[in-house]
């Protein structure tokens, strides 16, 4: 009875505030525990930390601030149109970070020949896209298993290999391919776990954030890049099918397949305190670059937090995920009571909860501050509102964009962490800049499903041609099945009009008809009345006078 009354005199104060407009409902009293028929002695409305959530939505008005976009997403502005491929991948993998890649790379195999007694040969930089097109190549056709030595030897893979370079070459770049120079590296371990890929790290994430607007809607989400070697950052994960390997934080578009920044996560670094509410920490650091822009965040359990939506707020953006724990009031929990595809809402000022039941004792519960009201599709058999809705089509951008990147990956078996990272922002590059291109040319290979392995293809062939060039050029007495392969991928040598015909008019070798065959003697000498091919062990020479030539 007491709790009854409690209850009948709550809604009519309620309702005659509400007529007199004095005050707002999400602030002044837990209006979702007293309007429901039952009503636990411990007020459920009212979360663990302290927060009223009311079932009321707020009064519509006009839309607010956090709602509305300021940028149209795509290419950034001031960037020249692209031609090809490679001109989009160049546009992410720039030539400082080459250029820093390949001085690194070059210390130190002046420093391995030296030991060894020998001489490094300069790594130029035809020949370092040549390394990395072959590499891509490689991922393209899903080789990446494969050893080097097949690649090269088989006469049954792409010929490019051969053409390109010596496979003994190609595993000298890869065995000493550097990032940082290792005489200064012990002084920069004491700040940074991760000094020995940091400033390549750096220059590729600034290349990401500058070249691409985002859509309205981005999400944060984790990606483990799969390694099992030692080093002081690994991470466990039993969720992921790798289990082992590096854990990067990644903001991507939720929209299309761009990666816009990205945090290793190594762990405390040296001289650090325990971090504490990580996952709000990462989400303020990766959108900090879209405060004031209107856009939405989504994000799952590990991020989203009551305290985090409202830090957003303040810096106009909203946020969409699912909740965690001690911001749920019990009403909202899982429960056995509840029907299945029943609905709860929850209103708290900017704030609004739902507690969807997906099957029986599981509900799903999610927090937005970008929906404000109780939308839900009628027409549906499951019942969803317009929040899980929302939640669903853009929850999968890092997921989609690790998956597009596992589909056609460069790596390679390696236990060096450093080269792993290397491998990853190699395919994260060339995903960008697939995406740079085709919203730049929205004709490019429309319609055709294999195009981005075919844009692929089109890239290696582009990094590797001007080496295969200049190793054609510079080399005039090659072994023939290295011209075939270089023929084959539509590079040959230039010739003149004088040596075209000349060769043209040689007779063809032919095997000496005398010699044994086993011997395969060829010659190009002919007998004079016979015309039958001859070596010199089995013809004479005939001394004829100038007076009986004439």
């Amino acid at each position: 009875m007491r709790t009854q009354t409690i209850v009948q005199v709550a809604v009519a104060v309620v309702h005659l505030e509400i007529q007199l407009n004095r005050i707002n409902l999400t602030q002044k009293i837990p209006l979702l525990c007293l309007l429901k028929k039952k009503v636990s002695k411990s007020c459920p409305t009212e979360c663990r930390k302290g927060s009223y959530w009311s079932e009321l939505p707020p009064t519509q008005g006009r839309t607010q601030s956090h709602n509305i976009l300021r940028s149209r997403s795509g290419p950034a502005q001031g960037l020249s149109t692209t031609v090809s491929p490679k001109d989009a991948w160049e546009l992410f993998i720039t030539d400082d970070i080459i250029q820093e890649v390949m001085k690194c790379t070059n210390l130190e195999g002046r420093k391995v020949a030296t030991a060894r007694g020998k001489e490094w040969k300069n790594i130029t930089k035809d020949e370092f896209m040549a390394f990395i097109g072959l590499t891509l190549l490689a991922g393209s056709e899903k080789n990446w298993d494969v050893s080097v030595r097949e690649l090269f030897g088989s006469p049954l893979h792409n010929p490019m290999y051969k053409a390109t370079m010596a496979v003994g070459r190609f595993e000298d770049i890869r065995r000493t391919l550097r990032f940082d120079d290792k005489r200064t590296r012990a002084f920069r371990l004491e700040t940074d776990h991760m000094a020995a890929f940091r400033y390549v790290w750096d220059l590729f994430l600034v290349n990401c954030r500058q070249r691409f607007i985002p859509s309205d809607c981005v999400t944060v989400d984790e990606h483990l890049v799969p390694f099992r070697g030692r080093f002081k950052f690994l991470q466990y994960m039993p969720s992921k099918p790798a289990k082992y390997g590096l854990k990067i934080f990644w903001v991507c578009d939720a929209r299309i397949p761009y990666a816009i920044d990205g945090i290793v996560y190594t762990g405390r670094q040296p001289g650090e305190e325990v971090q504490k509410n990580l996952g709000e920490n990462i989400v303020q650091q990766l959108c900090s670059r879209f405060r004031n822009t209107g856009r939405n965040i989504t994000t799952d359990n590990f991020f989203t937090s009551v305290p985090l939506a409202q830090h957003l707020l303040e810096k106009d953006l909203t946020i969409v995920g699912t909740q965690i724990k001690p911001d749920i009031p019990p009403l909202m929990k899982p429960s056995k009571s509840r029907e299945v595809h029943s609905i709860e809402f929850g209103f708290n000022d900017s704030l609004t909860m739902v507690s969807y039941v997906r099957k029986k004792g599981k509900a799903v519960m999610l927090l937005s501050t970008m929906h404000h009201d109780k939308v839900v599709d009628e027409n549906s058999r499951k019942k969803k509102t317009e929040v899980i809705t929302f939640y669903n089509k853009t929850k999968g951008g890092v997921d989609t964009t690790d998956q597009m990147v596992g589909t056609y990956t460069c790596k390679r078996q390696t236990q060096r962490w450093p080269m792993v990272l290397w491998y990853n922002i190699i395919d994260i590059a060339t995903l960008n800049a697939y995406t740079f291109f085709t919203a730049q040319h929205p004709e490019f290979k429309s319609g055709i499903t294999n195009a981005r392995w075919l844009s692929l293809k089109e890239l290696s062939k582009e990094l590797v041609t001007p080496h295969m060039r200049s190793r054609l050029e510079g080399c005039p007495q090659m072994q023939t099945p290295i011209i075939e392969a270089m023929e084959r991928c539509g590079v040959t040598k230039a010739t003149t009009q004088q040596q075209e015909r000349s060769r043209q008019g040689q007779p063809k070798r032919k095997r000496c008809q005398i010699c044994p065959s086993n011997k395969d003697c060829k010659v190009n000498n002919r007998s004079g009345k016979c015309n039958v091919p001859v070596c010199n062990d089995h013809s004479q020479k005939q001394v004829v006078c100038l007076n009986c030539i004439q």
